[in-house]
């Protein structure tokens, strides 16, 4: 079901340039923006996450070892084509 937002002069006057320059729908120009928006914050979610575990002295020595072991898990002798 589709929910009326409300969005700002600005932000109709941008849509209104990127519809008449790619003719695009407005509604597929609001869901890139959208999906855009979206990955740029689960980037930011996920720098977070690693800066939190950078921060904790144990938990990053655990996580060091782990790729240390994972790094051998390739010498099992067969090859990797």
């Amino acid at each position: 079901m589709a929910v009326p937002a409300k969005i700002t002069d600005k932000s109709k006057k941008i849509i209104r340039e990127i519809v008449r320059d790619t003719g695009e729908s407005q509604i597929s120009v609001i869901e890139h923006a959208v999906m855009a928006y979206h990955r740029e914050w689960r980037i930011q979610k996920v720098n977070e996450a690693y800066a939190k575990l950078r921060s904790d002295q144990k938990a990053w020595s655990a996580e060091l070892k782990e790729r240390s072991l994972w790094e051998h898990t390739s010498e099992d002798g067969l090859d990797n084509d």
